[in-house]
This record gives structure tokens, sequence and C-alpha cells, in this order.
């Protein structure tokens, strides 16, 4: 998986480390907190990946499913029109 990007990944931390503060006690310090949000996103993040390209595939099945039915074109319609 890519890296994020730096002004995202920064979002991400600071984003993290107010949350323990509102939820801990002691004070998480910065360090801390990167190394828990790089943790959590080798180890945690593939799961949401992963179930995140699972439901984009059953989306786009479900469009694949559907597209006769959207784009479906009726032949011979020319002498119903003439009547």
């Amino acid at each position: 998986m890519k890296p994020l990007p730096p002004a995202l990944r920064k979002e991400a931390v600071i984003s993290l480390e107010q949350f323990c503060a509102e939820q801990f006690d002691e004070p998480v310090g910065n360090l801390a907190v990167e190394a828990l949000f790089d943790f959590m996103a080798a180890e945690i993040g593939p799961l949401f990946y992963n179930q995140g390209v699972k439901d984009a595939q059953a989306r786009i099945q479900g469009v694949i499913t559907d597209l006769d039915q959207e784009v479906y074109q009726e032949p011979f319609t020319f002498w119903r029109r003439k009547r």
C-alpha cells in the first residue's frame, strides 16, 4: 500500500493525538502517537483496505449485472413507430 501524503499523515497523527489526550489520563507524546499511528496503519490498515476493495468489487459487480438492462436497445422498432 502506498504511504499517505505527508499532509494527510500529519492530520491523522494530530487527530489521534487529540483523541489520546481526551481519552487517557496520562499525556501521550507526539513520538508515541506517531508510533501508534504507524503500528495501526501497518497492522490494522490492511483490514480496512481489503474491506474497501471487497465493497468496491461488489458495487462494480452490481453495476455490471444491471448493465444490459440499462443500455438495452429494442431492435426492429421502425415499423412500430410508423403505425
